[in-house]
């Protein structure tokens, strides 16, 4: 009878920063990963355990999102390789369900306005108006604003370009009312952080409004929510792609179908009107009021048969 295989051993992780971690970050840095990855990538293993096996096991069963977990899992096995024992990468594809979660506009609102922390609801906002990722919201500035002129800068990470915005005069003074006490605007440990600190606030809504819909919100939800609401009011993707910073515009056609799934586009035009006067606009052009918001009116007419 042959003998029971002896398991291999690991190193085992220690603190980030430390060997193996800080060895494994310069690997990655010679593979060509920029710093920011390399970050990001040692951030998902700092809250795994155990061998790259047992680390796999953890993500698959935690509740972060899928993209989330695809990018721990690469992370994983990256790690594995470094330490000289590959292994096979699971079957595990992003977004299994083919489409991104986006919220409506009356979700985006209540949950905004939801928002107790004057620092929270200033970061929340930014996203909603300009679409930036925790990342780009973190690296912020007070460089990067003109109170003046009530402009924004998004300086793009990952593939994303670098934008101008206006801003509203909600989202001025939320920011007007907020210390200056470094040169970065927001004081999060990291960008990470963000997401963390609306995590109450979807179980709360969720439980408060009886719409389990909340829960799917992450905070690069208010990104997607953000793309997609400008190309629902403007209908045009090249501005869309400008103002998502999409370098591809491949990325930006993914919100079209988005889009099309809040409203039946095959029966009717749809319209946003933001104040009185584009109202009685599309009013006298023989669309009907659908519904107010606290952001506007939306609009529709039946298309013309062709």
């Amino acid at each position: 009878m042959g003998s029971n295989p002896t398991p291999r051993t690991l190193p085992e992780p220690t603190v980030l920063g430390t060997t193996p971690f800080l060895n494994f970050a310069m690997w990655l840095i010679k593979k060509g990963n920029r710093e920011s990855t390399v970050e990001r990538k040692l951030r998902f293993l700092k809250q795994l355990k155990g061998s790259p096996e047992e680390m796999i096991t953890q993500v698959l069963a935690n509740n972060w999102v899928d993209k989330s977990k695809a990018n721990a899992i690469n992370a994983i096995c990256q790690y594995a390789e470094f330490l000289g024992f590959p292994i096979k990468k699971p079957d595990f594809r992003v977004y299994n369900n083919r489409e991104m979660y986006v919220p409506n506009p009356e979700m985006v609102k209540q949950f905004l306005y939801r928002l107790r922390s004057i620092k929270l609801r200033a970061v929340v906002s930014i996203a909603v108006e300009t679409g930036a990722s925790a990342g780009e919201i973190w690296r912020l500035t007070w460089k990067d604003v003109n109170f003046q002129n009530k402009t924004l800068t998004i300086r793009g990470v990952k593939g994303h370009r670098t934008f101008t915005y206006s801003i509203s005069d909600e989202l001025t003074t939320l920011l007007l009312q907020l210390p200056k006490t470094e040169d970065r605007i927001f004081n999060y440990k990291d960008a990470d952080n963000i997401n963390d600190f609306i995590e109450d606030y979807r179980k709360r809504l969720a439980k408060e409004t009886g719409n389990p819909d909340f829960l799917k919100i992450h905070f690069h939800t208010f990104r997607h929510f953000a793309i997609s609401w400008f190309y629902f009011k403007t209908k045009d993707i090249v501005e869309t792609q400008r103002f998502a910073r999409h370098c591809n515009i491949q990325n930006t056609l993914r919100y079209v179908h988005t889009v099309k799934s809040w409203i039946k586009e095959n029966e009717f035009d749809v319209v946003y009107a933001e104040d009185k006067t584009e109202l009685t606009k599309y009013l006298d052009e023989g669309y009907e009021l659908v519904a107010k918001t606290e952001w506007g009116y939306c609009l529709r007419k039946p298309k013309a048969l062709t």
